[in-house]
């Protein structure tokens, strides 16, 4: 497999080791390092010279890591061996000295897998917006809920509602409101930059930002930025009283490990927000679910 060594200009990442388990730590430490998964590769380029337990568990473990799209492997297959690629990897070809033949399986390969991505995507987007949709907002709460209580981590959550969209609506129209929501969303991405903060809408005009790992003062940051930055965008509704669009927020952070139960984390981000709203919009309120008596604040 030495010819492999001249492809990673061809957009591959190339690992070749005598000993199928040392390859395993390189390529976790690989995709650590990728900002966006998206850039790690879909194909597997291995030479495996003996299939004996140690490479069954490489398999195994890289399976953990990223998906495995196509094996390559070098010495003459079996139906054994065959049957061990497939329990950890979607495809296999054994290898060949004709790299354009191999090259051309790998694209093969991860053309499909975007295809699949691309599925994945559309899934859990909304379509308007380009955000996720309550169905990945239901599956990333829940995720930075059991990771917050694994590390002891503060998460928090922000529940964004547009003021008077029903009224914008009414005067604008439909189209002016669905304009006014994407723009709307592209400012909330623009706030929630990190790779793991999660923004979603999850109804109507209702929108959702979940900050793992973040404590109070990070998140009522995060939603003052957002406030300010609708306000400024001046999106014109004269049947307000400030005369432009704008939004209001609820905050709740949550220590996990102090509270029971997730929908209660929920409530309280809802019950902050229906509070900002009371309070006159435009204007963001903060609980800490972690006391018996969330405390409330106007930012």
């Amino acid at each position: 497999m030495d010819s492999l060594r001249s492809q990673p200009e061809a957009g591959f990442k190339v690992y070749i080791e005598m000993a199928a388990p040392d390859i395993v730590a390189p390529i976790r430490q690989w995709v650590q390092d990728c900002a966006d998964l998206t850039e790690v590769a879909n194909a597997e380029l291995a030479d495996l010279k003996l299939w004996d337990w140690a490479a069954f568990q490489y398999h195994k473990q890289l399976g953990d890591v990223i998906p495995l799209e196509l094996t390559v492997i070098e010495q003459e297959h079996t139906a054994d061996k065959e049957q061990q690629v497939l329990m950890h990897g979607a495809d296999y070809v054994a290898y060949v000295d004709d790299m354009d033949t191999l090259l051309l399986r790998l694209s093969f390969s991860i053309q499909r897998l975007r295809y699949v991505q691309t599925l994945e995507s559309l899934s859990v987007s909304d379509p308007l917006t380009g955000v996720f949709n309550r169905r990945k907002f239901d599956q990333e709460l829940d995720k930075c809920w059991r990771q917050g209580k694994r590390q002891n981590a503060q998460c928090s959550l922000l529940m964004l509602d547009v003021d008077f969209f029903k009224q914008f609506n009414d005067t604008y129209g439909h189209l002016a409101g669905d304009q006014c929501l994407r723009e709307l969303a592209a400012i909330f991405k623009q706030a929630a930059v990190r790779p793991h903060d999660v923004v979603a809408r999850i109804g109507g005009e209702e929108f959702a930002i979940i900050l793992p790992d973040t404590p109070l003062l990070g998140a009522k940051f995060v939603a003052e930025q957002i406030r300010q930055a609708v306000s400024e965008r001046q999106i014109l509704n004269e049947v307000t009283p400030l005369g432009f669009v704008s939004v209001s927020i609820g905050v709740a952070c949550v220590r996990p490990q102090g509270v029971a139960k997730l929908t209660h984390w929920q409530q309280q981000a809802d019950d902050a927000l229906y509070a900002a709203k009371a309070a006159g919009r435009n204007c963001i309120m903060a609980d800490v679910v972690s006391a018996p008596e969330p405390i409330a604040e106007i930012f």
